[in-house]
């Protein structure tokens, strides 16, 4: 077995076995607190193989973290993940524009409203199921039809870049405006604009790539996603709160194998993980951003190392843990593959290859969401 799956399967084993249970926001879990995993990329690329996981989940949410969010709605919004089929973020956006609807609309009720729908000008002909609400938009009984909406519904609005504008009189004109698949200023405003919300602030991103270009040896490379001032306007403040990057310089054997004199490591923090479904996202995830750094500064990747805070089992995901278990999945790690560009904003979905990877099959595991 190789030392992904092995580290993975011992955290699980260890959570089965030492867990203590807990009833949380998302359901039933069996959680231990404080553990650690380190992963040598130069070995491979770690994704697991006892069981397969969704690269190109992996792989687009990424790019997704990494879009500017004042040059776009970057990670505030899910429509990127959607029109790439990638819906591993639909249930957190419906849930957050249900409570947008219940504090801005439902709450309120006797307050005098008036709605603006803004569609987009080359969606508009693709939208008949809303031509009537369009028309008919400053009359109240349209409002049952905005409270409805299914989540089938809500992902075609996404789609179609709808949003809505409300101006509210309470006794001073306010105004909220929310566009279908908001998730507010979540990890990619924070990594590419920290302390902004849409607007630009701190590029976290480049600060890192621009200091390992100059100084490596700088202990101050690191990212922050939790940022206390923005939790209560996010659909889901981070559960990986913070990253850190790490130069060493290689022996004079590895740069005559490797051809470049540093490796590039990382540890990123997590106060929460879903052992299940989150970890061998967050795993790839981490390990195909340090490959990205790394190419960027012209370093090879070296250590990826995973500080883990509340690591839990869902109740509902313990048969399927027990499946995995009992496999062993396979020896060879899988290969990574980034075409070489000019910044990280140019870097696209096609320009990243993950060659030979063979696991065991997937095993389905409900999302919990709360």
């Amino acid at each position: 077995m190789n030392n992904v799956d092995k580290q993975y399967l011992s955290l699980l084993s260890d959570i089965m076995e030492n867990g203590v249970e807990k009833e949380t926001r998302a359901g039933a879990v069996k959680s231990v607190f404080g553990r650690q995993m380190r992963f040598d990329l130069k070995e491979g690329f770690p994704l697991l193989t006892t069981k397969k996981v969704f690269t190109k989940g992996v792989i687009h949410e990424l790019l997704w973290f990494l879009q500017r969010p004042y040059n776009s709605h970057g990670s505030m919004n899910i429509e990127y993940l959607v029109r790439n089929k990638v819906h591993i973020w639909n249930d957190d956006a419906y849930r957050w524009f249900k409570q947008w609807i219940d504090e801005k609309i439902i709450k309120p009720v006797n307050m005098d409203y008036e709605f603006l729908v803004c569609v987009n000008d080359d969606e508009k002909e693709k939208m008949p199921h809303l031509e009537y609400w369009i028309e008919n938009e400053n009359k109240k009984e349209n409002l049952e039809w905005l409270i409805n909406i299914s989540k089938e519904e809500f992902i075609d609005l996404v789609i179609q870049k709808v949003e809505i504008h409300t101006n509210v009189s309470r006794g001073l004109l306010m105004r909220e405006k929310y566009r279908f698949g908001d998730l507010g200023p979540i990890y990619g405003t924070q990594w590419r604009s920290f302390g902004s919300g849409i607007f630009k602030g701190e590029d976290q991103i480049q600060n890192i790539i621009d200091t390992l270009k100059t100084n490596p040896n700088d202990r101050r490379m690191l990212c922050v996603a939790f940022n206390p001032s923005f939790i209560k306007i996010m659909a889901l403040p981070p559960c990986h709160v913070m990253f850190q990057f790490y130069a060493r310089e290689l022996s004079s054997e590895e740069q005559d194998r490797y051809g470049v004199k540093y490796g590039l490591s990382c540890m990123w923090t997590q106060r929460s993980v879903d052992t299940v479904l989150g970890l061998p996202f967050n795993i790839a995830s981490y390990a195909l951003l340090t490959h990205i750094i790394a190419q960027q500064v012209g370093m090879i990747p070296d250590e990826l190392i995973g500080s883990l805070g509340d690591c839990h089992i869902y109740v509902n995901h313990l048969e399927g843990v027990k499946e995995q278990l009992g496999r062993v999945g396979y020896e060879e790690l899988p290969t990574l593959i980034i075409r070489e560009v000019g910044s990280i904003d140019e870097l696209t979905y096609d320009d990243i290859k993950i060659s030979n990877y063979h696991s065991d099959p997937t095993i389905r595991f409900q999302l919990n969401v709360g």
